[in-house]
C-alpha cells in the first residue's frame, strides 16, 4: 500500500509518497471551476539496479470525485468515472502500449530517459488516447550519489469539443540536477514554457483531444503508478489555475 518515506536531499530530509502499482487521488478545493490548469509534480523512480524499467504505466491528469469522495474511481479503476490527462511514458508514437523507461548512469547520476507522451481519455470502460510529438523526457532515479528530484507539468485547458493538453518536462541533463520545492512552484505560477532556476524545460505542440464533462465533472487530481517493485517517490503535487 501507498507509505510515506524520507530521504536527505541537500543535507535536508525530505518526505516522500510512495506509489508501487498504486493510485493517488485529491480533490480540488476549487472544483470544477477554471478554464485551465496546470499541474505539476517533483519525482523520482526507484531503480532496478542499472536495468531499464519495462512495461510502464505513469498517468497524472484529472478525475470526476464521487460523493463520498472514497466512491472515486479513477484512471486504473475497473469502470472510470471520468478521466483526461497524461501518459508519461508510452513505447512509440501512435500504438497504445506500455513504456519503457531506459536507464541512463550518467557520471554518477543516474535517470532515465523516455521518448514519446501520451494523451489519455477514459470513462467507464472506453480509453481514448493520441500521443504527443518526441518529448525526451527523463527523470531522475534514487539510486546516485547526489540524491535528486525531478519536475513535470502539464497543462489541461477546457475546450469544447476538444481539451487542449501541453506537457513541460526535464531533458537529460536536467535530470542530472536537484530542484527545490521552492524551484517547484515557482515553475508551477508560470505562463508559458517553465524556466526553473535558470534552466528551461521541454516541451513540444499541445495536443487536442475530445473529452466534455458529461460523464463527471473533474474536479480531484489522479496520480497512477503501475510498478509494484519499483515505486515512484512523489515529493511533490500541485495544481495551479490559470484561468
Amino acid at each position: 500500500m501507498a507509505s510515506i518515506g524520507s530521504r536527505t536531499i541537500n543535507l535536508v530530509e525530505d518526505k516522500y509518497l510512495s506509489l508501487a502499482n498504486e493510485e493517488y487521488l485529491r480533490q480540488l478545493s476549487i472544483g470544477s471551476n477554471w478554464t485551465k490548469l496546470r499541474l505539476g509534480m517533483m519525482f523520482a523512480l526507484t531503480p532496478n539496479g542499472t536495468n531499464n524499467l519495462l512495461g510502464c504505466r505513469l498517468v497524472f491528469g484529472l478525475c470526476a470525485a464521487a460523493t463520498p469522495f472514497a466512491n472515486t474511481t479513477g484512471y486504473a479503476s475497473a469502470t472510470t468515472g471520468n478521466f483526461i490527462g497524461g501518459d508519461v511514458i508510452l513505447k512509440s508514437s501512435g500504438a497504445d502500449d506500455y513504456g519503457d523507461f531506459i536507464y541512463n548512469a550518467g557520471s554518477g547520476n543516474p535517470y532515465f530517459t523516455g521518448t514519446f507522451m501520451a494523451v489519455r481519455r477514459r470513462y467507464g470502460t472506453t480509453a481514448t488516447f493520441a500521443t504527443f510529438a518526441s518529448t525526451n523526457q527523463a527523470v531522475a532515479a534514487t539510486n546516485g550519489t547526489l540524491q535528486r528530484r525531478s519536475l513535470i507539468y502539464l497543462d489541461i485547458t477546457k475546450g469544447s469539443p476538444n481539451y487542449t493538453l501541453k506537457p513541460f518536462v526535464m531533458t537529460a541533463a536536467q535530470a542530472q540536477m536537484d530542484f527545490t520545492p521552492a524551484d517547484f512552484l515557482d515553475g508551477l505560477e508560470q505562463s508559458g514554457t517553465p524556466v526553473v532556476n535558470g534552466q528551461t524545460l521541454n516541451t513540444v505542440a499541445a495536443v487536442n483531444h475530445a473529452c466534455d464533462e458529461t460523464a463527471g465533472v473533474f474536479n480531484a487530481v489522479d496520480l497512477y503508478w503501475n510498478r509494484a517493485a519499483y515505486a515512484l517517490e512523489v515529493y511533490a503535487l500541485a495544481v495551479y489555475r490559470a484561468a
